[in-house]
């Protein structure tokens, strides 16, 4: 048991060092959007490593830490009659990417990636940490075209499953790239070396542990909670100089929903909320 545990905290920790890499990036985002009773926002921050091993291989490590405040108590959302004393509720996600690239052939490249991740609301407890991750074929079809189809556990509709992954990407000119597929979907435009605009459909989720189990109306006993949504967004980057760019996100969030559920997951209750705006900004540094 004490092995199991050590293992779980040790996959959580960054491999690479600074110093080892061909490649980084430091990425500060801060993310808001309304919901029924008040907000959620969020502030995160990811680092990203990649070294190329040979010819044909590539490693990349993402570590991302993550701070998400719901403006208001989340047994409101659950309880009819629920008294709340307005107090905001917290939690917290640490997720560590790992994902090797091999390249099979000269149109054909193969992915494999690890994610342990930590979702809880404040108490971090070994029984938080859940491995996602999955495999992805990329396929090129001529100079222009390719498709990637995988098949992933995520947690993009609030709770971790296993799920196809695929998608079209046709680059237009070099100024020009349309991605169409689940759970991403993008078309993009550079009018200079410094600007890009995207258009972005993405679906996004999480599921967090609580701190203390909620009880209902029928005495079921909810001790996790997923959040999941569709986000269409429109966004603007724009390359300040060699290594520091700057991201606005403004668009429309709907689908969203918190999901409620016991230990076993055989007992699930879900909220949907209301749709609306969705703002974030971004900085990141890139060496």
């Amino acid at each position: 048991m004490r092995i199991n545990n050590f293992i779980k905290l040790l996959i959580l920790i960054p491999i690479f060092s600074v110093s080892a890499q061909k490649g980084f990036t430091i990425d500060l985002n801060i993310k808001t959007e309304p919901i029924e009773n008040g907000s959620i926002k969020q502030t995160g921050i990811g680092v990203l490593f990649f070294k190329d091993i040979g010819t044909k291989n590539k490693l990349t490590n993402t570590f991302k830490y993550k701070s998400t405040t719901v403006t208001d108590e989340i047994e409101t959302y659950l309880l009819k009659n629920y008294v709340t004393n307005y107090s905001s509720t917290h939690f917290n996600s640490f997720e560590n990417n790992f994902e090797f690239s091999h390249q099979l052939t000269e149109k054909t490249k193969l992915k494999i990636a690890i994610e342990p991740t930590a979702n809880y609301e404040s108490n971090f407890k070994i029984s938080d940490v859940i491995v996602l991750g999955g495999i992805e074929l990329s396929q090129s079809l001529n100079k222009n075209n390719s498709i990637d189809l995988g098949i992933k556990r995520m947690t993009i509709f609030g709770k971790p499953e296993i799920l196809p992954t695929f998608s079209f990407n046709h680059q237009f000119n070099k100024e020009a790239y349309l991605k169409l597929g689940f759970p991403n979907s993008e078309l993009s435009y550079s009018n200079s070396i410094r600007n890009k605009f995207s258009l972005n459909n993405d679906f996004s989720g999480s599921s967090y542990n609580l701190n203390s189990p909620i009880i209902t109306e029928d005495l079921s006993t909810m001790t996790k909670v997923g959040f999941s949504q569709m986000e269409t967004t429109l966004q603007f980057e724009r390359n300040m100089d060699t290594s520091w760019y700057i991201s606005l996100k403004g668009g429309y969030s709907s689908n969203k929903e918190f999901k409620f559920s016991d230990e076993n997951k055989t007992k699930e209750m879900n909220r949907t909320l209301k749709n609306g705006g969705i703002f974030s900004v971004s900085i990141k540094y890139k060496l």
